[in-house]
């Protein structure tokens, strides 16, 4: 489930906060022990000595437990990505200055106290300890270290939640495309029923018309096992190569009976390629190209044969009439409804690994051939 940045914006407050309780905790009980050990020393007894207290003993390094939560609120509220940064690095480098002299000066001061001297001899003892080498720059590295640790640990949690959201929106836009393609298939395909169905009951009226009703009958009985076959179909972007013939084969026995003895169908596909998967009905346009623009057209023509082969990582289909060849100006070449919706679906599920060609054959006829990659279910 992902969270907004309202949630995550509650999560680190909530997680500070926590973090803060538990510093105050910690301080508490370090001031506890401090106090606890010093009791006598502080009550002036005569017996205790500042000098065998923890607060001379314990090195100042302990500081720092004081001293981070300063240092994690300014890396907080200075940023370094904007024009700001050259204030910025100067007010840290005052920070590590300040940090630096503030450790010298307690350290004197722990040296003034345990050899019982005034508050006056203050400058004298830090100066003692410049010339002894008493004067560590160590805390100016360490915070300096701390600080661009925290920086360089903010930057890598920015880059992180970048690319979660970068991800999270490529997985949303594809999504988002995937829905676009099912519908803009589905849209397709509401094209291509009802274009068949009108040229269907075309061929029906004109059956009846001529007096030819028991033909009729068959036409009206096939349609209905292909519109029952068609809605019980999934409805997915992809079919087997082998459903699809059976589509077709049902399409062209109602064919078969306008046509009668004109239609010559023949299938040319090999074995291999059935299991191959392929776009959806896309071999059903093509097919109503040529019985629309091929065989009706032309009276010698008789012949309608489907091929399908595998060349390498390539799967070509082909359908194929020997009725007249097309003309540039002729609509079924460019323009038809079949040509455009088969160049769309190709488009939208391969790009340019998918190529649509309609051309004439040398030999005579028109060809209308797909060559896609060849695909199964098989991993």
């Amino acid at each position: 489930m992902n969270r907004g940045p309202g949630n995550m914006a509650a999560t680190l407050r909530t997680g500070a906060r926590l973090w803060f309780l538990l510093w105050l905790a910690g301080t508490a009980v370090l001031g506890g022990v401090l106090a606890w050990d010093a009791m006598d020393w502080l009550k002036g007894m005569p017996q205790a000595t500042f000098r065998y207290t923890r607060l001379n003993q314990w090195p100042l390094e302990s500081l720092w437990w004081l001293l981070a939560p300063c240092a994690f609120w300014l890396q907080k509220n200075l940023t370094m990505m904007d024009r700001r940064w050259p204030w910025t690095l100067g007010l840290h480098a005052f920070m590590a200055a300040a940090i630096t002299g503030l450790f010298i000066i307690l350290e004197a001061t722990r040296m003034l106290v345990a050899n019982h001297l005034p508050l006056a001899f203050l400058p004298v003892m830090v100066n003692d300890l410049r010339w002894l080498g008493g004067w560590s720059y160590t805390p100016a590295l360490i915070y300096l270290l701390l600080i661009f640790a925290l920086y360089a640990f903010g930057f890598y949690r920015e880059w992180r939640a970048g690319q979660r959201l970068t991800t999270e929106l490529q997985v949303a836009n594809a999504q988002l495309e995937t829905r676009l393609v099912r519908a803009s298939l589905d849209a397709l395909k509401m094209q291509l029923h009802p274009h068949f169905l009108f040229n269907t009951l075309n061929s029906i009226t004109a059956l009846i018309r001529k007096g030819r009703t028991r033909e009729a009958e068959d036409i009206v009985a096939g349609l209905g096992e292909l519109l029952r076959r068609s809605l019980d179909h999934r409805q997915e972007a992809m079919e087997t190569l082998e459903d699809g013939l059976v589509f077709l084969r049902r399409y062209f026995e109602i064919e078969s009976i306008r046509f009668q003895d004109r239609l010559n169908v023949q299938f040319a596909i090999d074995q291999e390629c059935l299991p191959a998967r392929i776009p959806s009905l896309v071999l059903q346009p093509l097919a109503e190209n040529a019985m629309k623009h091929g065989i009706s057209k032309d009276h010698t023509a008789r012949l309608l044969r489907l091929s399908a082969r595998r060349a390498g990582d390539k799967l070509v289909l082909a359908v194929y009439n020997d009725g007249r060849p097309l003309t540039n100006d002729q609509p079924g070449r460019e323009g038809g409804i079949g040509v455009q919706n088969t160049h769309a679906r190709l488009q939208m599920l391969y790009g340019t690994a998918a190529q649509f060609r309609l051309f004439n054959q040398t030999d005579g006829g028109v060809c209308a051939e797909i060559t896609l990659p060849f695909q199964t279910n098989k991993l």
